[in-house]
Parts: structure tokens; sequence; C-alpha cells
């Protein structure tokens, strides 16, 4: 076939937005093209009903590392004691897990009761960490600088520390750790509090603003400072926005390191799937989200993606809800073929026309935070908390409406559900006091029983 697709199309009527609009009106009989079509994100960014044209955005995704693993598959293990988060561990390693997440809590309620060194080489025995490597998830309760030294000598090339932006350790742990990812800039809490995509885009770039500054002033080079730091987004089900507001990510930390003449660095970015979005009452749905909310994540060019378990909202994960979450990242690299193309959704209007929007807006929200002392300013009082208890509130009041809908909750409930097993356990609380983790399902429960 040596025909190209402009041949095909010769000599075929172009259509303006203009006709376009005409043939819409036409077929509304008389409703109104707003109300009806026209649909803006919670930001207020215009998100259709179509795109005649956009500007591009630029790169804003990072170049694939391998198409073997284009992005490091990482599983949290919360597991109660450090023999059961073993078990779990090499089971999951056998079956493609590439990088551990371990959710540390002392009392063991939400978390892998690890308090010692004794303790973490319980939950690690057996596992070559010179090949698996192994984060702390943000919020936990172990000395970094302990578990460093203790990757270090079983072998670890790489690990993940855990800590916060406005730590003063963080500048000595990345000299002392120079192939370690220090910093975790978890803007997930924004997200699970109710926060708009801008508004999570404005608090990484804050955080992330904030310790590469320390890591730049502390002597540590811009390459190896951008390596040390990773940044979290949530994807939830709103495939199109989710991409896009990680897209948007990517340009402005891409932004933050030009500043500092560090233009060639990218930015660590790891994806998780939402929390808020999942459901204790319809958790077999839960699949259905994970699913839209991983590809989206898949295509957006993260380094790490995260896919929570079906029963999260109900406690520990199983054997078959872990299985389930990691075959998820399998089957979107090897039978949906997402991670073999760099930014997939680069040129599509719609996909850059968010991108360009978020980020802009991020970035004056960025801004301001900035203006009122960054990072380590944000609390309680302040001009961006305020504007994310406000958006918090609309988004609840949106789903004990109804105005937005939460399959298998406020619409097309199913009463006889199959129960779906899980094991005792509390949901890890959010990283942030500050920003305290909703769940839509009790909003949109209390929706419909009105």
């Amino acid at each position: 076939m040596t025909e190209t697709l402009h041949a095909l199309i010769d000599g075929l009527p172009t259509s303006s937005a203009d006709h376009w609009r005409a043939l819409a009106d036409a077929a509304l009989r008389g409703e109104d093209f707003d109300s009806t079509l026209v649909r803006d994100t919670p930001d207020g960014i215009e998100r259709g009903p179509v795109f005649f044209e956009t500007e591009r955005a630029g790169a804003a995704a990072a170049p694939r590392k391998e198409a073997f693993l284009p992005w490091h598959i990482r599983q949290i293990f919360t597991e109660s004691s450090p023999s059961e988060a073993n078990a779990a561990i090499l089971a999951d390693l056998m079956g493609g897990v590439s990088e551990i997440g371990l959710q540390i809590d002392r009392q063991g309620a939400f978390g892998v009761t690890i308090g010692t060194p004794d303790d973490l080489a319980r939950t690690l025995e057996d596992v070559d960490v010179s090949i698996a490597s192994v984060f702390l998830e943000s919020g936990h309760n172990f000395e970094p600088g302990l578990f460093a030294d203790w990757m270090k000598k079983a072998g670890a090339n790489r690990a993940g520390l855990g800590v916060d932006a406005a730590d003063a350790r963080l500048a000595d742990l990345a000299k002392n750790h120079p192939g370690y990812c220090i910093a975790s800039i978890d803007a997930r809490v924004i997200h699970e509090t109710g926060g708009t995509e801008a508004h999570e885009l404005a608090f990484a770039a804050a955080g992330f603003a904030e310790a590469f500054g320390k890591l730049i002033e502390a002597g540590i080079s811009a390459a190896q400072a951008a390596g040390q730091i990773e940044v979290v987004f949530a994807a939830d089900a709103d495939i199109h926005l989710s991409l896009s507001k990680i897209r948007a990510g990517y340009l402005v930390l891409q932004n933050i390191l030009d500043a500092y003449d560090a233009a060639s660095s990218a930015p660590e970015m790891r994806a998780v799937t939402s929390g808020r979005m999942m459901t204790r009452k319809a958790p077999w749905t839960n699949m259905i989200r994970t699913s839209a909310a991983g590809f989206a994540a898949a295509c957006s060019g993260v380094t790490s993606l995260t896919v929570l378990p079906a029963t999260h909202a109900l406690g520990r994960p199983d054997r078959l809800a872990r299985r389930a979450a990691r075959n998820l990242h399998i089957l979107l690299q090897e039978e949906a073929h997402s991670g073999l193309v760099d930014d997939p959704a680069g040129g599509s209007y719609l996909h850059e026309h968010l991108t360009a929007q978020l980020a802009e807006k991020a970035w004056k929200m960025f801004q301001s935070i900035e203006a009122d002392g960054g990072y380590s300013a944000i609390g309680a009082g302040s001009e961006f908390v305020t504007q994310v208890e406000t958006a918090r509130q609309t988004l609840l009041s949106q789903y004990q409406i109804g105005e937005r809908v939460l399959f298998g909750i406020n619409r097309f409930a199913a009463p006889d559900l199959r129960d779906m097993k899980y094991e005792e356990g509390l949901t890890p609380p959010s990283s942030a006091s500050l920003f305290p983790a909703i769940r839509l399902e009790d909003a949109a429960q209390d929706g419909a029983k009105s």
C-alpha cells in the first residue's frame, strides 16, 4: 500500500469550527449549547466539547528509559508483621513487581511493624535489594539515616528514604547517599483531601522547589539533586484530566529546573491511583477505576506507578487483590503496549489544551505560595490551605446532591454485590495531617439517601 493518508483524503471538503457548531446546534433541537455540551474542570478550565486547534505545550513527558520496563511497578506492602510482609514481597517480586514500597506503622494498624534494623532485615529477607529497590512511603516514622545505612550494607544501589522537603536532615542525607532518592514530595495529599488539579500541581512545585533549592545550596549538582527528589501525583478514573495533570506537572517541574540552569535533568515522577475514588460498598468496581487511572498514568510518562488494590478502602489486601493490582501493570505494558511511545498524548488538542492551561494556573498558584513563604510556610489559615478547603467542600457537595456520579454508589448501585475478601487493617492516613483524606463514597451515599 503506497497511498499516504493525505492522498486518501485529497478532494474531501474541510470542516471548520463554525460548520461543526451549526450541525451541533441543529442536533440539540433548541437546547442551550453551553449548558448541554460545555464542561469545565474543577479549576474552571474548559474541556470541550471539541477542539479544532491548540498550541503545543512542548515536550510534556520525559523519554522512556527502556521499552522493556517503561515504568517501575511499585507495590505498597502494608502487612502487619515483618514475616507476613516478607512473604507478600517475595510472591509479588516473582509476579513482576520491580520496586517495593514499605508502609511502616510501629503499631501495625495500617502498615508493617518495623521499628529496628532487625525488623527491616526480617521484612526483606531473601530480597535482592540491588535489583528490587525499596522505598519508604511518605509519612513513615523510621529513621531515614538508619534505613539508608542498612540498605547500603545490603548492597542497594538505589532506595527511597521518603523524607519531606521541609526536613532539616535533607541535605546531609543527600550528600551521604548520592545514589538514593531522599525526598518525597507527596502531592497526593492535596488530591485526597479534595483539592483541584491545579492545587495538587502547585503543592508539588512548591515542595520540589524547596527541596531542590536546599540541595543546590548544599553544593550538590543539579543532576544529582533532580534524581534525589521524587514527586508523587494521584491519578483517578478521569483519564484525560489525570493524564493532562501529570503532563502539566512535568512542565511545571521542568520550569523550575530551567531556572537553575538544569534543563537537561528530568524530574523523578511517580503516580499512585486515587484513594478517594475507592469504595467499600462496591469494591469490585474499583478494579475498573484503577484500570482507567493506571492507563492515564502509564501514558503520562511517569518513572514509577503504584496501582492500589481494589480493597484499599476496606483494609489490607489479600493475595488476589495484590495480584490484580500487579497484573494491571503487565497488561498495560505487554498487552496494551502503553509504554512503547514517548508522550502518546502529545499533539492531541484536548490534552495539549488541558496540559497548558493546568500548568499556567498551577504556576500562578505556586508563585503565590512562594510569595507567602514557600512550602514550609503552608499552614492552617494560609491562603493556599483555605483554597483547598473550599475546593473540598465544593467537591463533596457535588456528590451529595448527585451532580457528580460515583458509579455503583449514587447511580447503578447493585443490591446484591458479591463480597471481596480482604485482611483486617486500617487505610493508611494522609502523610500530611493538614490535609485529611476524604472518601467520595461517603458523600455519594449521603446524596443517594436524600
